[in-house]
């Protein structure tokens, strides 16, 4: 019973309406003053049903601006700018008459039915962020040739990948931009999203709701109830349940309403006694409770509209549901005034809270479910404008997986062609991991998947798992084949080598029979000398026979013929086979196909990468500056970035340390696995120059965690290499033996002693410092015979230096003196200035040690002031010692030199994540520092850049070019000093 039956009152129950918007006239105004003070982006942050939505609808009210509103849905995968496109058609139904250029030809994947009202189609573009990079362009000059002031999107976490990088796009446009608003959640933001660096950026005007107070509950129960006043008592019970989520207010409200314990007495809106309310503890429980008091019509119409998602159409609506139009209509009707519908001004109708649809979704049964997606299909399939992303999903859900293999594979292609090769890899995946074709359907799928744009290996072990029992299964000769060539190549991928040969071994006889060209791809990878313990000879002759297969097989076309040559002369040098020179240098010259300019492009950077294995940093630097410079020039984004890694890591080798810092500082967020995997490596190779070894053995190690396994044929790139030196510089030479045991048996196995050029000194060193001097002897000269006759500079360097370890370990001082010299001047010759100045100092320590104390002293001056001035502070500090222990005083201490008003290496390591929009205690937790060491680091960034605030510092530090603007693209540095 309520209260006004129980005194004998007769109750007013007035129809509840839509609530106000109440208590947000502040962030209205902050919104309305960021889009006129200044273009930027403007960001509203907030958990489920604070009320962004509505804020949002109540500014585009207000604006002038023309606004177009991209609402992103919660889908499985979310297809390719679908969000923008869906606004851009709703906003505009033709293009015809806009002033655009041949570029817009680029729009026909994403808006067919405008075909033939833009320009003809452009060439495709072999790199997919290139042709992503080109898509967006044409999308941007569409935006402006329709006027848009106002670009909004909705619900931005659950956004694209590529709608994102549209957001980064415009944004990097300023003035010449529309205004841009995007709301979003921000528990929801997945750890790899762009949209953490498009919000963290500087000039981001950012707001966060909060929850209403007593007052405001009091307002926006008033505004539903027709401005009639709410008791304090009953506001303040409503605030308590609901933590003041106006959206959880709202529907607490409707439900007590609907249950008529909500009542007017004494001009006052009521409700019962708290002991005699049952408030739903959720908003989903609330919500589904109030739709079981609707009418049949209106809940199959609820159910209808949760399925198919958005804003549609009543007659849509009506189909889906199996009930004629007039009922789903009227139930519509009902829907509406309940509150839980709005209705937009094309007369479609869509749910007002998304959290309301997902409820009344997941409240569906299974087969409820299944029959509904079904529908949705069916009916979708007869719109003239589909979306096959979105038929694949309801087909999907359907369990229908003919029709959902043959739209998800359209949607595949749509995403690829726009640039968007990590949308078409989840939605095939998501095919191949769950059954929807099998057979030799599998091979043909795995062989049109973008591998490279896998987010990380586990999905390609999955597909591992399905190629294997496919090739297990009943197929044809061709068949099988076909499936175990496609298997072997995914072990590739996920770094099982030794098992992909024998796959590929497997395969090979079958491919030269149906694939030749494929088969020579085969043997060109068994001819790859990483990951198995096979002798040299055994790649060689995969090689060989590769060779005569493309010479003696039907014509290969000149894009297969060059990228095998390239191959070739690039594989002889990582063999340790002088014939490689020959061969680069007789490579063809031309070749301006898109095929053929892009391995050209490929084949450059391999040699480069070949030739810095031998020590040849001209040669390799002249190849990468051609590799980057093709891969710039026709956006071949991926590989530009790749060469730029290789490039950074050079310059590092050869001494230019302070544009690695600042790479490897940005690219430690980079989505590619490899870069990331390059930036810690570097990062780790820095951290232990200046002393840090805990956190550089951490980044070390977790640069193997993340990309693909590297070894010995990586030269200065193999972990073991660095992992050893750290272990070294602890005084644990078991521990550097350790590091190198398996990268050491692999090049006794295969003889390529090419590849032990960084390890060398390293292991004998460690052996020696472990007492184990025959096998340190035995070790330097297999070394030496493997390499004497070998013109390689990085491998005469390593020689000599390992000659000098052991003639130190004899006690030969001044022989071992000679030699460390001897060393130091070859290293200095490819120049590697860091091994340079640390065999120097050796060489120095040999000196003191018999008397030489001027020649010494002499020395150790040198190395002091180019290790300071090349940023190796631990090294120079040490040297230091050495100098004080010798009666020489150096000034300042080289451990922490003064870095007057420069940032020092530590805050800019601070100020990089500051401007990432991270607090000190996520600081601390990356860096591994306490929360009260990075203050001190913001605070002196903070005196040094006359920052007032924290903000401050971060615009600061970003106009300064002192750190990177957050989702800036990696690049090589443009100077090495």
């Amino acid at each position: 019973m309520t209260v006004a039956e129980s005194a004998g009152v007769s109750a007013r129950r007035p129809g509840l309406g839509v609530p106000h918007l109440v208590g947000r006239g502040h962030d209205l105004s902050l919104l309305d003053h960021a889009l006129d003070e200044w273009p930027g982006l403007v960001v509203v942050a907030g958990e489920a049903g604070i009320g962004k939505t509505r804020l949002l609808h109540e500014l585009l009210r207000r604006r002038p601006e023309t606004a177009v509103v991209a609402v992103c849905p919660p889908f499985r995968e979310p297809y390719t700018l679908g969000p923008v496109v869906d606004a851009v058609r709703r906003l505009a139904d033709r293009v015809a008459g806009l002033q655009l250029t041949g570029l817009a030809g680029a729009l026909r994947p994403v808006f067919p039915e405008w075909a033939e009202q833009l320009p003809p189609a452009p060439e495709p573009l072999p790199d997919a962020a290139a042709a992503r990079h080109r898509l967006l362009r044409a999308l941007v000059e569409l935006i402006d040739a329709l006027g848009i002031g106002l670009f909004v999107v909705e619900d931005a976490h659950w956004a694209d990948e590529t709608t994102l990088e549209l957001l980064l796009f415009l944004r990097s446009r300023r003035e010449r931009s529309p205004r841009l608003v995007l709301t979003y959640r921000p528990e929801d933001v997945r750890p790899e999203s762009l949209l953490r660096r498009l919000v963290a950026q500087t000039g981001v005007t950012r707001l966060e709701p909060g929850p209403l107070d007593t007052a405001g509950t009091a307002d926006l129960v008033s505004s539903m109830l027709g401005g009639e006043p709410v008791s304090a008592e009953f506001a303040e019970f409503l605030r308590g349940h609901t933590d003041g989520l106006p959206l959880a207010i709202e529907e607490s409200v409707r439900l007590l309403y609907d249950r008529a314990d909500l009542v007017c007495e004494d001009g006052a809106w009521l409700r019962c006694d708290v002991e005699e309310l049952d408030v739903p503890p959720s908003i989903r429980d609330a919500v589904l409770e109030r739709t079981s008091h609707l009418g049949p019509a209106a809940r199959a119409a609820l159910a209808a509209l949760a399925v198919l998602e958005g804003e549609r159409a009543p007659v849509l609506v009506a189909e889906v549901a199996g009930v004629p139009l007039s009922e789903a209509e009227n139930g519509l009707v009902e829907a509406l005034a309940g509150g839980l519908l709005h209705e937009a001004r094309d007369a479609r109708v869509g749910f007002r809270h998304m959290l309301a649809a997902r409820s009344i979704y997941h409240a569906l049964g299974a087969m409820e479910r299944g029959r509904l997606h079904r529908r949705a299909g069916e009916a979708l399939e007869r719109e003239p404008i589909r979306s096959v992303a979105e038929l694949a999903r309801h087909f999907r859900e359907a369990g229908d997986p003919g029709r959902w293999a043959a739209y998800a594979e359209q949607a595949a292609d749509q995403a690829i062609s726009s640039g968007d090769p990590r949308t078409a890899f989840g939605l095939l995946l998501d095919l191949l991991t769950c059954g929807a074709v099998r057979g030799a359907a599998v091979s043909r799928l795995v062989r049109r998947m973008p591998l490279y744009a896998a987010p990380g290996n586990g999905p390609l072990r999955e597909l591992v798992t399905v190629l294997r029992e496919t090739a297990a299964g009943e197929l044809t000769r061709e068949e099988r084949t076909e499936a175990t060539w496609q298997l072997a190549r995914l072990m590739f991928h996920v770094g099982d080598v030794v098992g992909a040969s024998a796959e590929m071994e497997q395969a090979v006889p079958g491919l030269v029979q149906d694939r030749p060209v494929a088969a020579v791809h085969a043997m060109m990878m068994l001819a790859r000398p990483l990951g198995t313990a096979h002798p040299a000879a055994h790649h060689r002759a995969w090689l060989e026979r590769a060779g005569r297969l493309i010479e003696a097989g039907p014509g290969p076309s000149s894009e297969e013929r060059l990228a095998f040559l390239m191959d070739r002369a690039a594989t002889l040098l990582v063999l340790g086979d002088p014939a490689g020179w020959a061969a680069a240098r007789d490579l063809p010259v031309g070749g301006e196909t898109p095929g053929e300019v892009l391995q050209r492009a490929r084949g450059y950077a391999n040699l480069g990468e070949a030739a810095m294995l031998w020590g040849c940093y001209d040669d390799a630097r002249r190849r990468l500056d051609a590799a980057a410079a093709l891969a710039e020039q026709h956006r071949y984004l991926r590989l530009r970035d790749l060469v730029g890694a290789t490039l950074v890591h050079l310059d590092w080798l050869t001494g230019g340390w302070k544009g690695p810092m600042k790479w490897q500082a940005s690219a430690l967020d980079a989505d590619e696995p490899v870069l990331r995997a390059d930036a810690l490596l570097l990062a780790g190779l820095l951290d232990a120059a200046r002393g840090d070894h805990r956190r550089a053995q951490e980044q070390v190690r977790a640069a193997i965690a993340v990309g693909r396994p590297r070894g010995p044929a990586d030269g200065s790139r193999d972990p073991s290499a660095a992992l050893a030196r750290l272990a070294i510089a602890a005084g644990r030479p078991e521990e550097a033996l350790a590091a190198t045991d398996a990268a050491w048996r692999l090049v006794e196995a295969k003889g390529l002693w090419l590849w032990a050029a960084e390890i060398a000194p390293l292991r004998i060193r460690a052996l020696l410092e472990d007492g184990r001097v025959g096998e340190a002897v035995r070790a330097a000269e297999a070394f030496a015979a493997g390499t004497r006759d070998l013109d390689a500079p990085v491998a005469t360097a390593a020689r000599r230096l390992t000659e000098a370890l052991l003639a130190r370990a004899g006690g030969d001082l001044t022989g071992a003196a000679g030699l460390f010299e001897e060393a130091g001047a070859a290293w200095t010759a490819l120049p590697r200035p860091y091994e340079a100045l640390l065999a120097r100092e050796a060489a120095a320590g040999c000196h003191l040690a018999v008397g030489e104390r001027d020649r010494a002293v002499g020395l150790l001056r040198e190395v002091f002031g180019d290790l300071t001035a090349l940023g190796a502070t631990e090294d120079a500090d040490r040297v230091r010692r050495t100098l004080a222990d010798a009666g020489v005083r150096t000034g300042a201490r080289a451990g922490r030199p003064g870095y007057g008003d420069q940032l020092s290496p530590r805050e800019l390591d601070v100020v990089r994540l500051l401007v990432e929009g991270r607090t000190s205690a996520q600081i601390a937790r990356v860096l591994g520092l306490s929360p009260r060491t990075v203050e001190k680091h913001v605070h002196s960034a903070m005196r040094k850049r006359q920052a007032p605030s924290r903000t401050a510092l971060a615009v600061t530090a970003v106009e300064s070019g002192d750190v990177p603007l957050p989702g800036s693209t990696p690049q090589p540095p443009t100077s090495t000093e």
